[in-house]
């Protein structure tokens, strides 16, 4: 497991019935892309552990992302 940065970025996303605020979060080795609601600590960490869960390299990364 290697620990990987990731660059995050404040977006605004579709709710059920507005748009809230969220995170783009990319990693910076082979740019893939997560998108979570809030915009909090624990929606960074959140968003850490999608991209583990979803890398399209197989990967099992630990994701530290930058601070917005």
């Amino acid at each position: 497991m290697a620990r990987v940065e990731a660059t995050a970025d404040e977006i605004e996303m579709d709710g059920d019935y507005t748009t809230v605020q969220g995170l783009s979060v990319t990693c910076k080795v082979c740019g893939h892309t997560v998108e979570v609601f809030g915009t909090s600590d624990a929606s960074s960490r959140r968003a850490g552990v999608m991209l583990a869960e979803t890398c399209p390299r197989g990967a099992r990364n630990f994701y530290v992302v930058e601070e917005v």
